[in-house]
């Protein structure tokens, strides 16, 4: 790995530990509920620096920072990057931010190694590092660890939800709409077509959307749960007619 890559995730990794440093007095995490014991989002957020951080995501981020001390973010550095051998002691403060906190962690360095075999070796690291502690030090349970918040609040949202829109296509997305709130039948409104490019656009994006329209269903004094069935509806049955086909 060439000294600059290095510096970078270097830098980044300790702004990614100490973020809350960075953002305390803007910070409007104190005010926000604690963290909830909700699944992870996937995929993980995509982080840009011109993005300005929700204070959902902060929090969290915060929550992360507490967790571990600079002396073991040195040694997991040390650990991922110069080949070193984390102490016990630091293994269990990794465990003890969680394995969201990790995952952020491993995304960011993602986010930011452009050359794959890097990118490839440096995650496979913190993968491992991260179930060799979890074995010499094992999750409690009880415990209750930082969760990265709604997707809504992640950074990257809104490219992500852009990129949902251009996969699926106006057309399309009035096709669902119209199944989703007019009752009508499936075959009339959704075509051979549309149900390709739901199916392309994938899970993410088609949970994302139901969230949504779930929305949409309260704004409009529907039955949300009606709406959530109809949108699991069309997607079984999209398919089934790309697998008929």
């Amino acid at each position: 790995m060439s000294e600059f890559s290095t510096m970078i995730i270097k830098i980044t990794f300790f702004l990614i530990i100490n973020v809350g440093i960075f953002f305390l007095d803007q910070s409007e995490a104190t005010k926000t509920k604690p963290i909830s014991d909700g699944p992870t989002p996937s995929p993980l957020p995509s982080h840009s620096e011109k993005e300005i951080p929700s204070p959902q995501y902060k929090h969290f981020l915060e929550e992360c920072e507490k967790r571990i001390t600079e002396k073991c973010a040195h040694e997991i550095f040390k650990e991922i990057f110069e080949n070193k051998t984390i102490s016990n002691n630091c293994c269990s403060e990794l465990v003890d931010m969680g394995p969201d906190c990790q995952s952020i962690m491993i995304q960011r360095e993602k986010d930011l190694l452009k050359n794959k075999n890097e990118k490839n070796t440096i995650v496979q690291k913190s993968e491992d590092l991260w179930k060799r502690c979890s074995k010499i030090t094992p999750m409690d349970k009880k415990r209750q660890y930082p969760k990265v918040p709604q997707r809504m609040y992640l950074p990257g949202y809104d490219n992500f939800l852009k990129g949902c829109e251009e996969e699926l296509t106006e057309k399309c997305g009035a096709q669902v709409l119209g199944f989703v709130f007019k009752k009508n039948e499936t075959a009339n409104v959704v075509d051979k077509g549309c149900c390709s490019k739901l199916l392309k656009m994938g899970h993410d994006c088609h949970d994302e959307m139901h969230v949504r329209l779930q929305r949409l269903a309260d704004r409009k004094k529907e039955k949300s749960d009606f709406v959530k069935e109809k949108g699991h509806q069309i997607w079984k049955y999209c398919e089934e007619i790309i697998a008929h086909n």
